[in-house]
C-alpha cells in the first residue's frame, strides 16, 4: 500500500478522529464545565471530519479501498474509544455500553465474513444510519450530563439499534446463501413518519437542553 494513499487529506481526516478520542478522554477526565466544552467542540470537530472526508474523497477523486475500509473503522474505534471514557468518567452502564460497543463488533465480524475470499457491495442500511446518529447524541447527552436528553435518547437508540440489527440480519443471511440483498422502498409515507417523528424528537431535545442551559 503506497504511502501517498495514507497520506491523502480525505484519510488523514478520518486517522484524526481515531486521534481525537483519547483526548476527548483526557477532558472527560477533567470533569470541570472548561473541559466539558472543550469535550463537546472536539466532537464537533469529529463530526465535521466525518462528513467532510467521504465529500473530499469524492470531489478530488481519491476514492479508493484503504478510505471505503478505514471511514467506518475510524468511526467504531473512536466510538469504542469514546464509549469507554463514559463508563468511566460519566457513569454509563455498562450494559449499555456493551450494547453500543457489541453492535459495533457485530458489524465488523459480518462485514469482514462476506467480504472474507469475495467483493460484495452491501446496500445502505437506513435504520443503521439513524442508529448511529441516535449513539453519538446519546454519547454527547452522557458529555453534556444530560439527564433527561440519557433517558429519552437512550430509549430512541435501543429501539433503533434493534432494528438496524434486524435489517443487518436479513442482509447478512441473504448474502452468505448467494441471493440478493432484500432492498429497503423508501415510500414518501415513510419519509414523512421518520422525519416528522424527527423533528418532534429533535425539538424536545433541544427545548429541554436549551431549558437546563440557562437554569
Amino acid at each position: 500500500m503506497p504511502w501517498t494513499e495514507i497520506l491523502r487529506i480525505p484519510n488523514l481526516l478520518s486517522l484524526s478522529r481515531i486521534a481525537l478520542a483519547p483526548i476527548i478522554g483526557y477532558y472527560l477526565w477533567r470533569g470541570d464545565t472548561t473541559a466539558t466544552h472543550i469535550a463537546i467542540a472536539l466532537l464537533v470537530v469529529a463530526g465535521i471530519t466525518d462528513g467532510l472526508d467521504g465529500y473530499l474523497a469524492r470531489r478530488w477523486n481519491q476514492v479508493g479501498r484503504l478510505g471505503i475500509a478505514l471511514d467506518p473503522i475510524a468511526d467504531k474505534l473512536m466510538a469504542a474509544i469514546l464509549v469507554i471514557c463514559l463508563v468511566l468518567f460519566r457513569d454509563m452502564p455498562l450494559w449499555l455500553a456493551g450494547v453500543i460497543v457489541g453492535r459495533d463488533l457485530l458489524i465488523i465480524i459480518c462485514g469482514s465474513l462476506l467480504l472474507a475470499g469475495h467483493r460484495l457491495t452491501t446496500p445502505s442500511n437506513l435504520t443503521g444510519k439513524y442508529a448511529f446518529g441516535a449513539i453519538v447524541l446519546l454519547l454527547a447527552s452522557y458529555v453534556l450530563r444530560f439527564d433527561f436528553g440519557i433517558q429519552l435518547i437512550t430509549y430512541v437508540t435501543l429501539v433503533l439499534i434493534t432494528a438496524s440489527m434486524f435489517t443487518y440480519g436479513r442482509i447478512f443471511v441473504s448474502l452468505r446463501q448467494g441471493r440478493p440483498a432484500p432492498i429497503f422502498h423508501d415510500k414518501s409515507a415513510y419519509r414523512i413518519i421518520r422525519t416528522g417523528l424527527t423533528v418532534i424528537l429533535s425539538a424536545i431535545y433541544l427545548v429541554r437542553l436549551y431549558s437546563d442551559l440557562i437554569r
